[in-house]
């Protein structure tokens, strides 16, 4: 009988990091607001030290930006921004679609229907942001691949924030929503050439909706 590992505790900067990160990304810390530590600490209920190593690694992921003068903000968005972000994951989110593809199970298949089900059931812009993220997740952790999933994972978290204006548009959720249930549908076919190529569509499109968006 396998012996229970113990779990690991989460740390005071990793506690911080994920608190900040969820603020950044449901738009409680706005893009362009100026940030402190001693008010980020306070707020928190932590010392200075976990709050600054969280600062670090937002830093490092592109969430918050130093200026020259010392000051810290939230990073904006732009259209060069957009674009790159976008144009990279049109080459890493179509290659985990494909690997993903390559060993699905009916099991999984399964699991992805549900987060499916759950995106078109959500009722709010914010449900639909964590419930596509959600979904998309799901499915390129099926990849299997550690390397990669890390890559996209920086990449997302080169979108700093969600637009929650963005999927309050009905249309565009609906789209959203289709092309979902083409990629699903030609998964299921295990034709991965047409998961890959309409993954790399829909990433298109969503970049076209943030530039517009802006």
């Amino acid at each position: 009988m396998q012996e229970n590992l113990p779990v690991r505790p989460v740390s005071k900067a990793a506690a911080a990091y994920s608190s900040l990160r969820s603020s950044i990304q449901v738009g409680e810390l706005a893009p362009g607001e100026r940030i402190t530590l001693k008010h980020l600490s306070e707020t928190l209920g932590m010392s200075l030290t976990p709050v600054r190593e969280a600062l670090n690694r937002l830093q490092s992921e592109g969430f918050v930006v130093h200026d020259p003068h010392g000051s810290t903000f939230i990073a904006e968005l732009t259209p060069e921004r957009i674009d790159q972000v976008y144009r990279l994951r049109t080459v890493l989110e179509p290659l985990a679609v494909r690997e993903a593809g390559q060993q699905l199970s009916p099991g999984d298949l399964e699991v992805l229907r549900g987060l499916l089900r759950a995106c078109d059931q959500a009722q709010t812009p914010l449900e639909v942001v964590q419930r596509n993220e959600a979904f998309h997740y799901g499915l390129y952790r099926l990849s299997r691949d550690a390397l990669l999933m890390g890559f996209i994972d920086q990449l997302w978290a080169g979108m700093p924030y969600p637009s929650l204006g963005l999927y309050a548009d009905q249309d565009r959720v609906a789209q959203s929503s289709r092309e979902h249930h083409a990629i699903l549908d030609a998964l299921v076919a295990q034709d991965l050439d047409a998961a890959a190529s309409l993954t790399a569509q829909h990433i298109e499109h969503g970049r076209d909706a943030a530039l517009n968006n802006l």
